[in-house]
């Protein structure tokens, strides 16, 4: 059973966010420092590619559910090197 039926009904949404300007990723190309307009991934895995695909460095993942106590950031890192 999917527990995840629309993105109003989510279970965790997953944005990235800069480290360093807190700023969210909203698309392909765009950043915003509103969460509201951030882009929302289908997955961690989605999220983590789209860093590593386009070379964005300093970026963490956050996970928010509808619980805010069990939101959680995982900081992005690249160990493939160069």
């Amino acid at each position: 059973m999917n527990c995840c039926i629309t993105a109003a009904e989510r279970c965790m949404n997953v944005l990235l966010q800069n480290k360093s300007t807190l700023n969210y990723v909203k698309g392909l190309s765009g950043w915003t420092t509103k969460h509201e307009k951030a882009r929302v991934f289908e997955t961690g895995l989605e999220a983590l590619f789209f860093c590593f695909n386009r070379h964005i460095t300093n970026m963490q993942i956050l996970g928010e559910f509808a619980n805010a106590r069990m939101n959680f950031t995982f900081p992005v890192t690249d160990l493939r090197g160069d």
